[in-house]
């Protein structure tokens, strides 16, 4: 599995409420389309886009953009997040 745990800050609890977006800390093997295809089969979610970083500490990050059918609520559950 490629996501390794799902960020839990003021900031992406924001980018989660007000833009849909899930902050996630990923393997540094995984790309996009195998990112996509985790978030499909696994967790049920419909993706409208992924961007991918590295942090200051070296982690390989990205950011999900979800698709408005996903109340943020739902998508805290899933990766067990609290907004």
């Amino acid at each position: 599995m490629g996501i390794i745990k799902a960020v839990n800050s003021e900031k992406s609890s924001r980018m989660l409420e007000r833009h849909n977006k899930v902050s996630l800390i990923i393997d540094f093997g995984t790309d996009k389309e195998g990112l996509l295809e985790e978030l499909k089969s696994v967790y049920g979610l419909k993706v409208k886009g992924i961007n991918m970083m590295y942090t200051a500490k070296g982690k390989k990050k990205a950011v999900v953009t979800l698709d408005k059918s996903h109340t943020p609520d739902e998508v805290a559950g899933k990766f067990g997040l609290i907004v």
